[in-house]
């Protein structure tokens, strides 16, 4: 599975290096919220917008730990696997937005529009991963397992009693001893 999560992280990243273009379809809770217009968009705004996704990513993995701690405390294999795998891809996607959002403002101040708009739809994708993420691990249950748990018992009961074959003998001979040739570096003719 992390390799999965794994895989999942690059091509997320993959689809965020493509480029940006005139259109962003982000889902909600996303830095824009759905679709939307890059154009019309001042530079500022979208500095803004950029910081409150990474700071909700930031908030949404927060909150994630905390629901991994309690699946961890409650013996919930299974949803503890499948939260760690998912905040493991989290926290991978929300350090690469921290980046962009710095180079988003760094390109902000230079007033370069352009890497500005591609800084920002990196952050994006990224907020709408994470919301994914996110929603996979609010869901995560499965059966707690005691871990404390040692005492295993196994007992084999046979039913019943074993064939007899009439005329199978039941003498048992031993073979005679066998000397096994030496071995071919020993020869006495190398």
């Amino acid at each position: 599975m992390r390799l999965k999560h794994t895989f999942i992280a690059a091509a997320a990243l993959a689809a965020i290096t493509i480029g940006a273009s005139a259109w962003v379809v982000a889902a909600p809770g996303a830095p824009g919220g759905g679709d939307e217009d890059l154009a019309q968009l001042s530079i500022e705004g979208m500095v803004s917008r950029a910081s409150d996704g990474v700071r909700a990513m930031e908030k949404q993995l927060a909150e994630s730990f905390k629901l991994l701690e309690e699946s961890i405390a409650k013996g919930d294999v299974a949803a503890t696997t499948s939260r760690n795998e998912a905040i493991t891809a989290m926290k991978g996607l929300v350090k690469l937005s921290e980046q962009n959002l710095l180079t988003l403002q760094q390109r902000a101040a230079e007033r370069d529009r352009s890497r500005v708009e591609h800084e920002y739809v990196k952050i994006t994708i990224a907020a709408a991963k994470v919301a994914e993420f996110y929603a996979q691990i609010k869901s995560a249950t499965g059966t707690p397992v005691d871990l404390d748990l040692t005492e295993v018992e196994r007992k084999l009961e046979f039913q019943g009693r074993l064939p007899v074959v009439e005329d199978l003998t039941t003498t048992f001979t031993e073979p005679a001893d066998v000397i096994p040739d030496p071995p071919v570096h020993a020869s006495p003719y190398y």
